[in-house]
Formats: C-alpha cells, structure tokens, sequence
C-alpha cells in the first residue's frame, strides 16, 4: 500500500501501484504522456494530483485533496473489474474514461461529478446512485463530447451546462436526446433516466413501458423542446412497442403527447417534438395507449329466454348496416368505423361505448362532456362487445390514464355506466349483466338494468325509441307511427330488433314505460323519480 507523506513529490511517465494508492499531503504529478496505473484504491485524502497525462484507477477513487488537470488532453480512466466508487470532492476531470472489463463491472458515483470536455463510456455499468443519493449527477457543458458505446447507458441524473438552442445533446443514453427551439434557453438541463434494471419504475400502478424519465431545468422561458426517448425490449411489459407514445405526469394524472411523434423500433426510441416548456419539465414515460373493453352486456329487446342469449335477427336479415349508426343526435359521433360486409354471423348490432373521467372522480360527475374517447363495436349474441374484425374485444385509445367510467349506449334502449374501473395492464374488465356492476343513482326509481325473466342476469331496458334517456309516451307514440308506417329494416321502433315495427314492438315499450305502475321496476332505496329513467349522468 503505497503512501505519500506530506512533503513528498511524485513525477511519474509510468507508475503501476498493485494495491491502493494513498495521498496523505504530498504531491503526485504526472506528466505528459505519463500514465499511472493503481490496481486497488486511489485515495488522494490531503494532497495534490496534477495529471497532465493518465491516471488510471481499478479500485475506487477518492478525492479529499486537490485534483489539478493540467491540458484538455489528460484523462482519469477506470477499468478492471468489479465496482469502482467515485467521489471526486471538488474536482473537475477533462476527460473521464469507463472502460470495465464486462458489463457487470462498474463504476458509481459517492458525489456529484464534472467533466468538462471528453466523456467515454465503453464498457461496464455506470449509475449515478440516484435511488440512494438524487442529489449526485454527472454534469459536463453541452459542447463536451460524449461517446457512449450502444446498449450501454448511464442509470440516473445527467446534467448539461452552458445550454444554448443549436443543436441535439447527448445524455444517458447514446439515443437520449434532446434539445430547445425559440424563446429564452435554460442555462443547463438534467435528465434522470432509470432503466428497469436500475429500478426504473414510472409513479403510479398504471400501464406503461418500465423506465423512468425526469426532466428539469434552470432558467429559460417560452421554448419547446425536441426529446428523444430510448427503451429495451425487455422494459415493454403489457404494451404493444408500436403503439407506444410519450406521456408526461400533469397534476397527477398521466396525459398522452399524440402530436409529432415518430417511433424507430428497431433501433427502440420514440421521438417528440414541440414540446412546450409547461409539459416538459416533470416526469416523463412511454405507454400503449390503445386499451382493450373486455365488457359485456344484455340487450332486452333481442333477449331469447329459450338459448340464454340474444337473437342477431337484424344480422340475419341483411339490416344491419355497414358503418356506425351514431352520428346523428343526441350521440354525435363522428367516428369512422365501417366494415366491408359484417364480420360474423352472430353480430346482433352496433353499441357505441365511452369512457368518461371526470376530473373530480365521482360517478356523478361523468357526463358526456367528461368523456376521453369513444367507439363504436359489434354486439355478439353471447353478450360480448367485440372490435370490427367481429372476434377481439373492442379497444380504444385513450389519452389519460387513471380510473372512469365505461358507458354503453344502444339506439333504442336505456345506457347504462359502470362504477370506476382501473387498469394497470392494459384492460378494462366489466360485466354489465350483474347488477352489482352497473352505477346506481338512488334518486331513480328503476334499477339502472332490467331483470331478464326467469334468470339472475339483467339487460338494458328496452324502448327508448326517441334516445331521450326515458321509456314514457313520446316513446309509445314514435313506435306506434312506424307501425302504422308497416316500417321494416333497421328502425328506431324495432325495440326488440327482428327486423319489424309491429305491436310486439309496442307492447314492449309500453310495458316498461308503465313499470313504475304495475311494480316491474325493481326500485332503489330513496327514489324520488318514478319514469323509466337512464342513470348515467346527463345520458
């Protein structure tokens, strides 16, 4: 264990110390051209290293003294193998080197680290130890140059000094870009990225690719930012990887960047651009934002007792048709979903499903203006809600992430709005055929679901031709002209949907629009409406 007393002067063109290396007050220089090489520790506790030359460590590295580089040339390197500690104190390195022997080798921070021209990372591992200390980063100014060999990529707090709005910077990851365009640049910028392998963990149980992104600044108003985010294959958990869009933490609720986005999976990075300073500086990660809808439900008027389920006889009879039949008011929904020819024989009609969030999370708040996205979908006779290739459950994108609220909407029977439902993995789960399932506003005198006869499942409630969110006369009155209109196809008076506007059509609908008479309606506790209503708030 070589020391160096306090007035002791070390010149050195070569010097290997097999063991730790230890500066108690003297003075190690070493000259250009020169390289010390310490197999152990280097431990300059009270002296002077003035390195005009290589100084590399295979241990750890401390520095309580004073750390001179001399030229833009000299170079503090760390090789061998296993875990090499860094505390620099108050140092600054022109050129740091990782160079460790496998990629299980590594270097770590025990301070806050600058380097002021020349970063090379080539192989190892290097964190910057943020879970234990947040506050150690790496900083060098934005000209300094850093080489980072692909795959390989610093876990933590990386910040850039000396900021200006010309050209992309570097940061943890060869492919961890980012740069600002317009108003005022920041004077430096830190990003801390956490790999899945270092801990990396996005706030929140919610869907998302397992890496973590913090971006902050210093200074700087009215830019936008352009960030490139990188990720690994084995970071995508449930996520389809191109899918996969940038979203950013916004008072707690994560939001989507749709807007200028290009994906490069092969090479695994997702790009944005125009990023306003408000969004940019928080919390960032990558997510699907596709969801799947695995619900089901009942439709009262298709309702068969015999089978259990419901009877396509509009399907069989060629009146469905072939895009979604819920643009016009009161749904005005101006989606595209069309087919070719109807993808299964077993379709009994369009259903039009939403998600609202409200921002207070109550269910009584979720009225149509609280909805996030909307999609029209085939319903089987089995109950299921299926996408368009008549098979898959229906999947939407979402913009927000968080609980709410799935509505179902039919044309001529009463909607009906699940309690909150969450989904961490990509699915929203609902069974609409129990009632326990169904939201229940107790101002309404009919549960919000109808009892089928002689089972424990219930369906929509059928007649509600006019689409007002009631079952009454107006509705008895608009199936009665489309009777006396011999109306066939595909009819707003159809209520039990076999093609035809006939008395049974009638007698349906006037049954449910009486049940608060006859005592058909199965009540709920402090009801004050007695009409055949919808529950979902503001229908």
């Amino acid at each position: 264990m070589p020391k160096l007393g306090l007035l002791g002067l070390l010149l050195l063109v070569f010097q290997c110390c097999p063991a730790q290396l230890i500066n108690n007050g003297g003075t190690i220089s070493v000259q250009s051209g020169g390289r010390l090489l310490c197999a152990g520790d280097l431990l300059n506790s009270a002296g002077s290293i003035l390195n005009d030359g290589k100084v590399e460590v295979q241990g750890n590295f401390s520095n309580g003294g004073t750390y001179t580089s001399i030229t833009n040339s000299d170079t503090l390197l760390f090789t061998g193998s296993g875990l090499s500690l860094v505390n620099a104190g108050n140092a600054s390195f022109t050129y740091l080197a990782i160079n460790k022997s496998t990629r299980g080798d590594s270097v770590r921070l025990g301070s806050p680290l600058i380097v002021t021209s020349k970063f090379d990372y080539l192989s190892g591992s290097f964190s910057t130890d943020y879970l234990s200390n947040p506050s150690y980063v790496l900083s060098a100014p934005a000209t300094a140059v850093f080489n980072i060999t692909p795959g390989l990529e610093i876990a933590g707090r990386v910040r850039r000094t000396a900021w200006t709005n010309t050209g992309t910077t570097v940061f943890n990851n060869p492919q961890l870009r980012v740069s600002t365009i317009g108003g005022t640049a920041p004077s430096d910028v830190t990003v801390t990225m956490l790999p899945q392998s270092a801990g990396g963990d996005p706030s929140q149980a919610e869907r998302e690719v397992k890496r973590k992104f913090l971006f902050e600044q210093t200074g700087g108003a009215n830019f936008t930012a352009d960030v490139q985010f990188p990720y690994a294959a084995t970071e995508l958990n449930t996520n389809n990887e191109t899918n996969l869009v940038p979203w950013y933490l916004n008072a707690g609720e994560w939001t989507a960047q749709f807007n200028s986005v290009t994906k490069d999976v092969a090479n695994k990075v997702v790009s944005v651009t125009g990023i306003p300073v408000s969004s940019f500086v928080g919390e960032w990660k990558l997510a699907d934002p596709v969801y799947k809808f695995n619900v089901s439900l009942f439709l009262r008027g298709a309702w068969n007792a015999g089978p259990g389920d419901m009877t396509p006889s509009l399907n069989a009879s060629g009146y469905l048709p072939l895009s979604q039949p819920y643009a016009a008011s009161p749904y005005n929904y101006n989606g595209t979903e069309s087919v070719p020819s109807i993808p299964n024989a077993n379709v009994v009609d369009w259903v039009l499903m939403e998600f609202r969030k409200p921002q207070s999370g109550l269910p009584s708040d979720a009225i149509p203006t609280t909805a996030i996205s909307q999609r029209a979908g085939f319903l089987l006779r089995d109950g299921s809600l299926v996408d368009l290739d008549g098979i898959t459950p229906l999947s939407a994108t979402l913009g927000k992430q968080g609980p709410g609220f799935v509505v179902l909407r039919h044309r001529n029977h009463i909607a009906v709005m699940s309690g909150a439902l969450a989904s961490g993995d990509g699915t929203f789960l609902n069974d609409f055929s129990a009632l326990g399932n169904c939201y229940t506003d107790n101002g309404i005198g009919n549960t919000p679901v109808q009892l089928l006869p002689g089972t424990t499942k219930y369906a929509l409630w059928a007649g509600n031709a006019n689409k007002d969110g009631v079952v009454n006369a107006s509705d008895i009155a608009l199936v009665k002209a489309q009777v006396n209109g011999a109306a066939i196809g595909y009819q707003a008076g159809d209520v039990n949907l076999d093609g035809v506007v006939n008395a049974s059509d009638v007698g349906l609908t006037k049954l449910n629009a009486n049940a608060a008479a006859t005592g058909h309606v199965l009540r709920t506790s402090g009801a004050t409406s007695t009409v055949l209503t919808s529950h979902v708030p503001g229908n």
